[in-house]
């Protein structure tokens, strides 16, 4: 009798502990679905420019990753810049305010290219939110306001980001601003990129090289209260301060926001780096391939919500780091360099300690560095400079921003010419353990201003916000700001202080048409076709 008593009260407490243990973890994912979303950023190959199958190609591998199951617990997916279509396989695309879903409709009304409509139904069909990118095409006369001249063939062609709801809803267009190298064309009027999600973020999105100007993506931040941002890219890397991954981490956390970065991952042509980043409390996950091939993965994290106004633990995901150098991946190199005001350090002694103050102009940093020698037999390892640079910072189509920068950065050589370079064919190596660098300046107070953390190691990726100390407090009419490596690196190409003054900086050419000249007639046809026959692909 009492060893039934006692087989019943067992089970009886048995079920009541699970029971608990259920309950708890109910709770703990509606927990998890009340302060976080869980994003995915795709790092993606394309394939080589001209290939005739490679819309088909990139398509059918957007699909699977989309239904992998990797992506089953992801709310919003973002693919890269520049890896879906191309000139030769262009798409109308809806705007917010038209309330289309692509999926949706008949092949009567539907004048968009397939590939748009079938990602319309995979976003319908596994119920994520989809950032992509395309290229576009619009009838030039569209926009009745636009003075300017028509291409020959009367179409704008756009670089531009489409987002769809969980219906396969188009909710978002946004065109980019600031073209890189290529001809496209720019709106008259300056569009933003911002969307509603069913989970309490509202998101703004830009493209590439528009990271390094006000308009759109700080005024995202600074004039529409944006703490989510997406950034699709194509980007190509410059040493020693504007990698990838390393301005992706320093933009977040200059302006505390999320940001979700997708990246074309083509290492030989210099594209590569994704990443998800929660602003001040750093990387959460983040790659950049450095080998021969691209690569195509989903990359995801759960990001904490910074609307709920709490303070969230940060569930970071482990970096992806490659133990080669990067050996394939195409790197540039900053122009200005050799105009800092630079000093070469000299570890004499197998423990040294650095004071220096270094200016530019009115402008100074002061420097703190502790380090030692690790093997002085090596026969070829980087030197460091010191640098301070107060000045213009010029870019592609003659666009410009004024920067402040105080860094320490590697060399190959002595020489200053040397310095923001690899040298993987001599495979360089640090010979110093830098133990400690402290780094102070004032930078002067402006109306448009982002300042960020700027770090790099030899895998090209920058250090983890654990190991690292950041202020920034104002002092009268200047921010004194402070950046200082806490733990030690044995693999150091950059640490430093990177400001970008956006009201001194210049976007030439800005809203220029794709080819300049009037076609009244064309647009006459134009016109005529698209009244008579509103049928799909009608002007390729």
């Amino acid at each position: 009798m009492n060893s039934k008593f006692i087989e019943i009260s067992i089970l009886i407490l048995s079920i009541v502990l699970l029971s608990k243990q259920s309950f708890q973890s109910m709770q703990s994912d509606a927990l998890g679905e009340q302060f976080y979303y869980m994003a995915g950023v795709v790092e993606f190959r394309p394939e080589v420019a001209g290939t005739i199958d490679a819309l088909s190609n990139h398509l059918q591998a957007y699909k699977e990753i989309i239904g992998s199951p990797e992506a089953e617990d992801v709310d919003i997916i973002v693919f890269p810049e520049g890896t879906l279509n191309n000139d030769f396989q262009l798409s109308y695309v809806p705007s917010k305010k038209d309330n289309i879903v692509p999926c949706l409709l008949s092949e009567e009304e539907n004048i968009y290219a397939d590939f748009l409509i079938e990602l319309s139904c995979a976003a319908r069909t596994f119920k994520k939110y989809l950032v992509i990118n395309l290229m576009e095409k619009e009838i030039c006369w569209i926009n009745s306001h636009d003075p300017r001249q028509c291409s020959r063939n009367g179409l704008n062609i756009f670089n531009t980001n489409v987002v769809f709801d969980r219906d396969g809803r188009v909710i978002s267009r946004y065109r980019k601003t600031h073209v890189y190298v290529k001809n496209r064309n720019t709106t008259y009027e300056q569009e933003y990129g911002v969307f509603e999600t069913d989970f309490g973020v509202r998101f703004g999105h830009f493209i590439c090289f528009d990271i390094l100007f006000y308009t759109p993506a700080e005024e995202l931040v600074e004039r529409f209260g944006i703490t989510d941002i997406i950034f699709t890219s194509k980007f190509y890397s410059e040493l020693p301060f504007l990698t990838a991954v390393q301005l992706q981490l320093g933009w977040s956390w200059g302006n505390n926001v999320n940001l979700l970065a997708a990246g074309a991952s083509y290492p030989i042509n210099g594209s590569t780096g994704s990443g998800i980043y929660a602003g001040e409390s750093g990387i959460l996950v983040s790659t950049m391939v450095t080998g021969n091939v691209g690569e195509r993965k989903l990359y995801k994290a759960k990001v904490p919500k910074r609307n709920m106004n709490i303070s969230l633990p940060i569930l970071a995901s482990s970096t992806l780091i490659e133990d080669n150098l990067p050996k394939h991946l195409r790197l540039l190199k900053d122009p200005q360099i050799e105009n800092f005001n630079s000093i070469l350090l000299n570890f004499q002694q197998q423990s040294d300690i650095e004071r220096e103050t270094l200016c530019h102009g009115d402008f100074c940093c002061q420097f703190n560095i502790s380090a030692s020698t690790m093997n002085s037999s090596l026969p070829n390892y980087y030197y460091y400079r010191l640098g301070v640079f107060d000045g213009k910072r010029t870019y592609e189509k003659k666009e410009w921003s004024n920067i402040r920068i105080c860094s320490l950065y590697a060399c190959v050589t002595e020489a200053i010419s040397s310095c923001g370079e690899l040298s993987i064919t001599n495979n360089l190596k640090s010979s110093v353990i830098f133990r400690n660098i402290s780094i102070k300046g004032l930078f002067k107070k402006s109306k448009h201003l982002l300042i960020m953390p700027n770090s790099l190691e030899n895998n090209l990726l920058p250090i983890q916000a654990t190991k690292v100390n950041w202020s920034k407090t104002l002092q009268g009419d200047s921010y004194e700001v402070f950046y200082q490596l806490k733990s030690e690196s044995d693999n150091l190409l950059t640490f430093g202080i990177y400001a970008n003054y956006y009201e001194g900086s210049a976007a030439a050419g800005m809203h220029v048409s794709y080819l300049r000249k009037p076609w009244k007639l064309v647009k006459i046809f134009h016109f005529l076709i698209m009244v008579l026959n509103q049928k799909r692909n009608i002007f390729n």
